[in-house]
């Protein structure tokens, strides 16, 4: 923690300190003492420094508020007049009256020119995107991360900490809501403005004081761009294996929208991810959301998903298509399916390092993994005091990944032990969702949510070895191709939930909010284990496993508001239920709980609050976790639920603290947090020889986690930005290994700070240093991770006709002092206009030609250090054209 405060106040220091302030006023009047509205006026001090921005009132009034003792230029600009650079001595606060002369410059020249980069409406932030292009923008993404206050990680937007899930463009939804697929294939020159609402809230009819308020995006498109069908295709590849196909088709109309989209690559480019995919699965995350309750562990397993994965060899695949229709102000029909495949071929080394001894496997790894997703969204305003929304999404994943494994203990050459192991995975989910929201009264309202969700998930594993399987645990007869292991899982889960909430306004300054829920799950889960083709039956398999869970609640919410601080005091009453039967054991249990929680914010001004939250939580453990029946995880390890497990409860507070000010080009945004989870679900690991044997139990040691983290951005001159993103945590948890007790301590530091030069929108710099260090420490092991990266991206648009971009990242890793892994990682691309709409791409990558990539992890029984073979250097040309 104290190099993350550290860090707190290195930045802290790169912002001035509060010095004595003058206010500076002024009228802007034309040729004939008329006064000229919506100017922008930005100020710089005597070293180039931005010194604030703002814009002309209806009287022709502004007002800046800057040190006192300093000059100034205000750089004033108008669709209407021309550019004024009007210098100020501001000795002491003063009024002033400035005139502006009438253009005489072309329409569109102004048009380029004259625009105002910021406007603020209310609780809506709207940016001019030309004002902040710079020439090299080829989506909305690359617009979105020159925006103050906007932050985009990993295709992921966020205002001011706060995830965006809802960006639209000219207020529809598209591609089934996932921002992403959005922010990444939009065309950039296709954007006119983005509008930032603030305080976007789901539910139409919310009064004042609810506190269901989210940031969200609308796109509004170039006029012509409108009524038409625009986009791109491009053809690339190279002389040899590589191909880059693409094509992206947008229309937008009064009533109608349209987009399809499709991919086709071979060198790794990322275009859906797993959280993309599990974006799309809804259920449990969204029904929270509206403020319902779902204390069930989630008994799902993790997805695959191969795209953007570093290979040898790849092939990846997207195809997606999203149609919207708008007959009336009443109705809005969104339908949407994607699918993609994706082929993946490598080699890996993984060395698992116990206190003992050391493993090491040489994978020949092959998957192919295939994904569709589709979604249909029907909304339907009944009256102007209610609508109704109905969702149905369908998705299916089935995967396969083969991997043949050579084994060695320590340093030895000489393997012991042959394996191949064939997982093969089916996952299914539908789910269905109805709301109704009703406007009661003036100031009231009611909402009842309802959801249906079916998930099955398949997977079976099939392993083949020189030696034995698991020999403690099975007696497997050998056969001419070895020792053969194959299991059959199948698990099935129906859940229906339910929500009613409804929200009175006693007065102007206080709300009561009432929730009703109700939560039902049943689930089945069927296990075997075959030693070859023939059923493996003793003690603790095959697995016949029913599993039910109840959850009734009442929740009662208070809200006043006093002045600029708001408070929501609260309390619940949840009722769990849970039975379990299985072939060999049959168990319930029955739980009622109060579960209080309280939410604070103080707002110093319109861009300046303080925030607290506190709440607690239970979460019930999961039908795999409670199922007595052995399960194998993979190869060398095996797991076994334990029925006897309890609940979790969790006690969390979150601190946060926001300053954004669009005028200044300041953004700041702190969070601190603590978490206390009382009889948590931890792992114990038992060993014998190479094997692993794992089951949960309920630690009796109250466990502690502490997090921090802070994002920070300031343009301090024309020129220069910085930006810093920071986070750090500190974990204390006890396991088991071998039936010893461990004390886990987790410490987790990382920092990205990129400094940006901007030169006259024609050369565009990032420069920085990423800082990741991974501390472990319990009885047997102590290990020290450590990432440090210097990186430099460049973007220079040489002419017209010419851009050039350049990426390049110097890799350094180390453990517990030694560094594993360095290399240098160089990415450039040239892009060249012949034509107005055409693009020809000159793009290679791993120029420097790194053939592997290390990675490394630990839990509480091992540590382990992946090296991952990976693409080599590869040169690809390619067309683009739009329209």
């Amino acid at each position: 923690m104290k190099k993350f405060l550290l860090l707190c106040f290195i930045l802290c220091s790169l912002f001035p300190f509060a010095q004595e302030q003058c206010i500076y006023r002024a009228m802007l009047l034309d040729s004939l003492n008329l006064p000229v509205y919506d100017a922008s006026i930005t100020a710089f001090d005597e070293n180039d420094n931005s010194a604030g921005y703002t814009f002309s009132d209806n009287q022709g009034e502004f007002k800046l508020e800057m040190p006192c003792g300093k000059s100034y230029e205000l750089e004033i600009e108008h669709l209407s007049y021309e550019p004024l650079v009007h210098k100020v001595n501001l000795d002491k606060s003063k009024r002033e009256k400035i005139i502006l002369n009438q253009s005489t410059v072309k329409l569109q020249d102004v048009i380029a020119k004259g625009r105002v980069p910021i406007k603020m409406k209310g609780d809506t932030i709207e940016y001019d995107a030309d004002s902040f292009k710079t020439g090299e923008e080829e989506d909305l993404e690359d617009i979105l991360k020159k925006l103050p206050g906007i932050q985009v990680e990993n295709g992921k937007v966020y205002y001011q900490g706060k995830e965006i899930n809802s960006i639209k463009v000219e207020g529809r939804e598209i591609f089934g809501g996932n921002t992403k697929l959005l922010t990444k294939n939009l065309p950039s020159d296709a954007v006119d403005k983005i509008q930032l609402n603030k305080k976007f809230k789901s539910n139409p009819f919310a009064n004042s004081l609810q506190d269901d308020e989210q940031p969200e995006l609308n796109i509004t498109l170039k006029e012509d761009k409108k009524n038409l069908i625009f986009g791109n295709i491009t053809v690339g590849g190279d002389a040899d294996q590589h191909y880059d196909l693409q094509e992206k088709l947008f229309r937008f109309s009064r009533k109608t929208d349209a987009t399809l989209i499709s991919d086709f690559n071979t060198f790794g480019k990322e275009v859906f991810d797993n959280e993309d995919y599990f974006q799309f699965l809804g259920g449990i995350s969204e029904f929270t959301e509206e403020g319902g309750s779902m204390a069930l562990r989630n008994s799902m397993r993790n997805v695959m998903f191969g795209a953007g994965e570093k290979a040898t060899s790849m092939k990846n695949h997207l195809g997606a298509l999203h149609l919207g229709y708008e007959p009336n102000n009443k109705m809005n029909v969104t339908a949407f399916a994607l699918a993609t495949v994706n082929d993946l071929n490598y080699k890996s080394t993984t060395e698992r390092i116990y206190p003992a001894f050391t493993q090491r496997d040489e994978n020949t790894n092959s998957q192919n993994i295939f994904s569709f997703i589709s979604r249909l969204k029907i909304d339907y305003n009944v009256s102007p005091k209610a609508n109704i929304k109905y969702r149905v999404n369908f998705n299916q994943q089935n995967a396969d990944n083969i991997s043949a494994i050579t084994s060695f203990l320590n340093e030895d050459k000489t393997p012991i032990q042959f394996r191949n192991s064939k997982n093969k995975r089916e996952n299914s989910h539908l789910l269905q969702r109805l709301n109704y929201i009703r406007k009661v009264g003036i100031n009231d309202n009611f909402g009842l949510y309802l959801t249906h969700s079916y998930q099955k998930e398949a997977p079976d594993l099939r392993l083949n070895s020189t030696d034995a399987l698991f020999p403690t645990f099975f007696d497997f007869n050998p056969t001419n191709d070895g020792y053969i292991l194959n299991q059959k899982e199948d698990l099935n889960a129906h859940t229906l939930q339910g929500l009613a909430i409804y929200n009175h306004l006693i007065t102007n300054l206080s709300n009561l909010r009432i929730k009703l829920g109700a939560n039902y799950s049943t689930q089945n889960l069927e296990n075997e284990i075959l030693d070859r083709n023939q059923p493996i039956v003793n003690d603790f398999t095959p697995a016949d496993m029913d599993f039910n869970f109840t959850e009734l609640y009442a929740d009662a919410t208070y809200t006043k508001k006093f002045k600029k601080l708001k408070v929501d005091v609260g309390a619940g009453l949840h009722r769990y239920k849970t039975e379990n039967k299985g072939n060999r054991t049959h168990s319930s249990r029955e739980i009622t709980r109060v579960l209080p929680h309280l939410e604070a914010e103080y707002a110093f001004s319109m861009s300046k609050s303080l925030n607290l939250n506190y709440k607690q939580t239970y979460e019930i453990p999961q039908i795999r976790e409670l199922t007595d029946a052995y399960n194998i995880d993979n190869y060398y390890s095996i797991f076994r639920g334990n029925p006897d497990l309890k609940e979790t409860k969790f006690h969390q507070v979150d601190l946060s603290y926001r300053v954004f000010n669009a005028f200044s080009f300041f953004n700041l945004w702190m969070n601190a947090s603590y978490t206390k989870k009382i009889n948590n679900i931890r792992m114990e690991g038992l060993f014998q020889d190479l094997i692993q044997f794992t089951t949960p139990f309920n630690s009796d040691m109250p466990e502690d986690t502490w997090a921090a983290r802070l994002y920070g951005s300031k343009r301090f001159s024309k020129v220069y930005s910085l930006k810093l993103n920071a986070t750090a945590s500190h974990s204390i948890f006890a396991s088991r290994s071998n039936q010893v007790n461990l004390e886990n301590t987790s410490t987790l530091y990382s920092a990205t700070l990129t400094n940006t030069f901007k030169i006259r929108k024609k050369l565009e710099i990032n420069a920085g240093l990423s800082y990741l260090q991974n501390n472990y420490k319990n009885n047997f092991l102590e290990n020290e991770f450590i990432n440090l990266n210097p990186f430099l991206k460049s973007a220079w648009v040489i002419s017209d006709k010419f851009l050039f971009q350049s990426e390049y990242t110097f890799n350094n890793q180390y453990s517990n002092g030694d560094n594993i892994n360095r290399n240098h990682d160089l990415m450039a691309s040239l892009r060249f206009k012949p034509a107005k709409r055409v693009y020809a791409y000159l793009t290679a990558g791993n120029l420097l030609n790194n053939n592997s990539i290390v990675s490394n992890s630990y839990n509480d029984f091992y540590t382990v250090v992946n090296t991952r073979e990976t693409l080599g250097r590869y040169i690809i040309g390619s067309l683009k054209v739009k329209f």
